[in-house]
């Protein structure tokens, strides 16, 4: 079943002009699906850089925050880049979920 949206009059005449009425479907589609591999990318490259800073995975580096045995736990640094890294890992799991979703129904 379908569902409406509202569109921007100015997105909607660059959708009609590039892929025409006929496509757009399946074009914004596409749009949709480049755009979360593209911020999937994003997040694995900042996510590659905390890996690279503290030497290991998100699981393992929370796994010492919950044992109290990361030093310096509560510098400003580290529970910064700890609620940076925790989301970037909760967000990059969302959108693999919901492209794999799209990437299913397509087949």
């Amino acid at each position: 079943m379908g569902h409406t949206i509202v569109v921007d009059e100015n997105i909607y005449n660059a959708l009609i002009s590039s892929v025409g009425k006929e496509h757009m479907e399946e074009r914004m589609e596409e749009l949709l699906l480049a755009s979360i591999e593209g911020m999937l990318e994003d997040y694995t490259k900042k996510i590659l850089k905390f890996e690279e800073k503290y030497g290991m995975a998100f699981s393992e580096f929370e796994s010492l925050w919950d044992s109290d045995a990361l030093e310096d736990k509560h510098s400003h640094e580290i529970e910064s880049d700890y609620i940076d890294w925790e989301m970037m890992e909760i967000e990059k799991k969302e959108l693999l979920t919901i492209l794999a979703n799209l990437k299913r129904k397509r087949d």
